[in-house]
């Protein structure tokens, strides 16, 4: 029987990530603490409105070449604002499909602030106008609700190596394939349900220093997803360090001594 320290392991995993880890989370804290007491500027408003666009945007893409992207459409609308965007949507390089996203939420945040829907978003309100389940959650956790945490081929990638699905599985006795049956929602939540179970059995100890407070990783999974990220993302000019990515660098990862994929080479 392999009994692997995942406890340990994540313990390592944060350490060897600290410094870009309080970096974000104080970045992300911020602008949670401005939502919630609705004390977003002009141009903190602006900046909500630019990460909208940059989750549609990266849909079904990889992040690469979105800087290039945004700058061009700079140019050509000025302020991000709602009336200048919506002046501009066919020069967003959207499909049809996101522009139809992208009203629909501009359309709402005439009759009701930013703050009220992101708030409203956090909240899972199923009435407002939506991203998409990975956008909605990318989107909260970058803005400090770290108790979301989006699912993309990284954390995938990251549970399916580690063994952390394997130790799901088992623990629930449930069939590996409901892993790939079923609509793109269910599977999405099912990973989101994996993380979750995962932080409060190996992390109810774990806790992340804030400078207003520590936050508890069982509670606060989006946490992990800014370590995934980093530790699994091949692109490198965004931070990344592309350990776990498609070809695994596991002599160079420091999570090895906890993770399946490494212990079965």
């Amino acid at each position: 029987m392999i009994d692997i320290d995942y406890k340990n392991g994540i313990k390592i995993l944060l350490d060897e990530y600290k410094d870009v880890l309080d970096e974000e989370i104080k970045k992300g804290l911020i602008w949670r603490y401005k939502i919630e007491d609705r004390k977003l500027s002009y141009e903190d408003q602006q900046g909500l409105l630019k990460d909208i666009i940059v989750q549609l945007l990266v849909q079904g893409r990889s992040a690469k070449g979105i800087e290039t992207q945004l700058n061009n459409i700079k140019e050509i609308i000025g302020e991000w604002s709602i009336e200048n965007i919506e002046k501009n949507l066919d020069s967003l390089g959207m499909s049809d499909r996101k522009i139809q996203r992208l009203t629909e939420i501009l359309q709402h945040l005439k009759s009701s602030s930013i703050d009220d829907w992101i708030i409203e978003l956090h909240e899972d309100n199923n009435h407002i106008p939506r991203m998409g389940l990975k956008s909605d959650d990318d989107f909260l956790k970058t803005h400090g609700f770290y108790e979301h945490i989006p699912v993309d081929r990284h954390t995938q990638r990251f549970l399916f190596r580690t063994g952390i699905i394997r130790w799901y599985l088992k623990r629930n006795n449930d069939d590996v394939l409901t892993l790939f049956a079923g609509a793109y929602e269910g599977k999405y939540r099912l990973f989101q349900k994996i993380v979750v179970a995962f932080c409060k059995k190996f992390c109810s100890d774990v806790y992340i220093q804030t400078p207003n407070g520590e936050l508890r990783l069982a509670e606060n999974p989006g946490i992990l997803d800014i370590v995934i990220w980093r530790h699994c993302g091949e692109n490198e000019n965004l931070g990344c360090r592309n350990i776990c990515g498609n070809r695994p660098k596991c002599n160079e990862c420091v999570l090895k001594g906890a993770c399946l994929w490494y212990i079965l080479r």
